[in-house]
């Protein structure tokens, strides 16, 4: 199983050191972004899975291409290669993901705070004022994402401008645990598949 390599990647990235041998972090700032990395996590993942494994049962052509995808890279994989190579292999087995995401949100709404006096649909929204936005709003925007009720993974094909309007991970900032969300999804994902 490759979570144990995920973990220890993880943690890797967070006690890394600058030329001169000293870290980058403190141990408790290590700690702190251990914690997040794994709390953050627990329910997104498991709800994405959850839906992802519900879209294989209905898709059975999708699943037939996430299995012929694995296979592939099993085939040609070099003797001695990490599990973790195959993983950033998992191209369609991700757009799928991403797919997922788009159709059943994991975070239902979020705020923000407006930076500047806007006006949207005709309405006036002073600077400084809390807005809500629902990311299925944006997720089902027929002039963001043509059909938007089709299940098309091929739509994640290009990087831009559609993965920007992904509330997923991408927000103004990137999620700082897109990476490990993505490495666990793709390895229980491929875990199940094989089975």
């Amino acid at each position: 199983m490759v979570l144990p390599l995920i973990k220890i990647s993880a943690l890797a990235c967070l006690v890394i050191h600058n030329e001169d041998n000293s870290a980058l972090l403190s141990d408790e700032e290590i700690e702190d972004n251990a914690v997040i990395i794994m709390i953050g996590g627990y329910d997104t993942s498991s709800i994405l899975l959850t839906f992802l494994i519900r879209l294989l049962a209905n898709e059975p052509s999708i699943y037939a291409a996430i299995v012929q995808e694995k296979e592939e890279i099993a085939k040609a994989r070099p003797w001695g290669a990490s599990h973790m190579d195959d993983l950033n292999k998992m191209k369609y087995t991700w757009r799928v993901a991403m797919e997922t995401l788009r159709i059943t949100p994991h975070g239902f709404c979020s705020f923000r705070r407006v930076l500047k006096d806007i006006e949207f649909g005709g309405c006036p929204i002073p600077k400084r004022w809390q807005v809500v936005w629902a990311a299925s709003m944006t997720h089902m925007d027929e002039t963001i994402f043509p059909n938007p009720s089709k299940i098309d993974p091929t739509r994640f094909e290009q990087q831009a401008p559609v993965t920007c309007c992904l509330v997923a991970f991408r927000r103004p900032r990137m999620c700082p645990r897109y990476e490990f969300a993505r490495i666990e999804t793709l390895a229980l994902l491929g875990d199940l598949v094989h089975m």
